[in-house]
């Protein structure tokens, strides 16, 4: 494996999905009673929309961004700085609203008893992983000669889809 093929875009994207991929299945929720930790746990498979599926997203970035360096993929078959792009800021966005709204079923029950119920450490490093990811295909997106004007044109969007084959 040769690691000089590698770009800084290139171990960002890894480097986030491998942080995600990990910090997954760490603690995501935290509950306290009276400064008693009461337990907690869940983890990205807990929650489906705002868990899941961004860590789908951004491991299946990671992989493609390993497989095209290592030249097993080819870069022409699709645009997949643009795919990746996408993708990643989809999990950002999807990633920043668990880590803001963060309900969980039963949470009032638990706070009227004097509980309050938090943000896990794994919650917070898998937002994090996700933002480093999104920064990396943001950066490869540039890399690639991408021009965020070109995403408001929709032939243009549609046109880097059609590869000849």
């Amino acid at each position: 494996m040769d690691f000089s093929k590698f770009k800084t875009s290139d171990w960002l994207k890894i480097g986030g999905a491998l942080g995600f991929l990990i910090f997954g299945f760490f603690e995501w929720v935290t509950v306290d009673f009276g400064g008693f930790s009461a337990g907690g746990g869940g983890n990205v498979f807990d929650f489906f929309f705002t868990g899941t599926i961004p860590w789908i997203l951004v491991i299946a970035t990671g992989v493609i961004t390993f497989l095209l360096v290592q030249g097993t993929l080819k870069r022409d078959q699709l645009p997949w700085p643009l795919i990746m792009l996408a993708a990643t800021g989809l999990a950002a966005i999807l990633l920043i609203l668990r880590l803001l709204i963060n309900p969980i079923e039963g949470k009032d029950l638990i706070e009227s008893g004097g509980g309050s119920v938090g943000r896990g450490i794994g919650m917070i490093l898998s937002v994090v992983s996700g933002i480093v990811a999104f920064v990396g295909a943001f950066l490869g997106f540039k890399e690639s000669g991408g021009d965020f004007n070109d995403l408001k044109d929709m032939n243009k969007i549609k046109g880097s889809f059609n590869t000849g084959g």
